[in-house]
């Protein structure tokens, strides 16, 4: 399906440069990240709907949690 979105400059062109390097086209770098969001979501609620106990590794576990967190919080300002 084909849909129109907004975009900044910037990110057209960081999206245009990153889609190269990936030897990939701008529809598909854009298909894959937001697949890979839902993902990223999914994983996320069950494991905090589960908690770590679900998790073999305690110390993997709060390594996710970790990235987890500096990626949702990255450009707050502290």
């Amino acid at each position: 399906m084909k849909i129109g979105v907004s975009l900044s400059k910037d990110l057209v062109t960081f999206a245009d440069e990153a889609a190269k390097r990936r030897r990939t086209s701008r529809s598909e770098l854009l298909a894959g990240l937001l697949e890979a969001e839902r993902v990223r979501q999914q994983t996320q609620q069950y494991l905090d709907r589960h908690g770590w106990d679900v998790v073999d590794d305690e110390t993997a576990w709060r390594k996710h949690q970790r990235r987890r967190m500096a990626d949702e919080y990255r450009d707050d300002e502290w």
